[in-house]
């Protein structure tokens, strides 16, 4: 691990650590980071919902609309709930994606992880977004590329992500991961990790794979004023 010697690393990023040097290249780490983290002392679920659509005008799509009402996914008077179970949160995450936000993992302090719930900041608002972080600890993203993927390309993958974290406004008192997998090396996502996380990186060989990890302690600490790649 390439790290500074001030630098506090926080427990979570050592526990990714150890899931990346040891896991074998027939699991899939987007698909098993969850799991890992059940044997540690965090909480980790894939897909957290962070906000979703307002009102029933902003759907757009005929099929979709009739979903939410049959369900019972807006109240009477067109608007969606603050709180949803479970479920019924799955089932939109489903059947409705694009009128609901999820982050890639959502990692909490501790086993039980907070349920979310939503409001609304003024009435027109597209989404209701995430009320509260309280109990969760960090953001999760994993994004691939090759060996070729060039600088810009991955500059813009990590800006438009962390552009939308951002626009929820709660999210940005947490911490942030970027995981970045490649079948092989590149050079060019550590360039940008440097750029956007200082010395909070670390790279973990696992047979033909590499993979590259940056944080920010939290989100909101992430300057996006400058470009590696400045736009034309």
């Amino acid at each position: 691990m390439e790290t500074s010697k001030e630098q506090i690393v926080p427990e979570y990023i050592k526990e990714i650590e150890s899931l990346l040097a040891s896991h074998t290249v027939l699991i899939d780490v987007k698909q098993s980071l969850h799991l890992f983290f059940n044997r540690t002392n965090y909480g980790c679920v894939k897909e957290y919902p962070v906000a979703i659509v307002h009102e029933a005008k902003r759907i757009k799509e005929k099929e979709t609309l009739d979903y939410f009402r049959l369900n019972y996914l807006l109240n009477e008077e067109g608007f969606s709930y603050e709180e949803y179970t479970k479920d019924d949160l799955e089932h939109i995450i489903r059947h409705a994606p694009n009128y609901i936000q999820t982050v890639g993992f959502m990692l909490s302090k501790t086993k039980e992880m907070p349920h979310p719930k939503f409001f609304n900041k003024f009435k027109g608002d597209y989404w209701k977004k995430i009320q509260s972080v309280e109990g969760l600890e960090a953001v999760i993203e994993i994004s691939t590329f090759t060996k070729e993927s060039p600088l810009c390309e991955i500059e813009d993958i990590l800006r438009c992500i962390i552009r939308k974290r951002k626009e929820v406004h709660q999210l940005k008192k947490l911490d942030f991961i970027w995981i970045v997998e490649v079948n092989g090396e590149n050079s060019h996502v550590t360039t940008v990790m440097k750029h956007y996380f200082n010395e909070n990186i670390l790279t973990v060989k696992n047979g033909e794979k590499t993979y590259y990890v940056g944080w920010s302690t939290p989100l909101q600490d992430i300057n996006m004023r400058y470009f590696v790649c400045p736009p034309e």
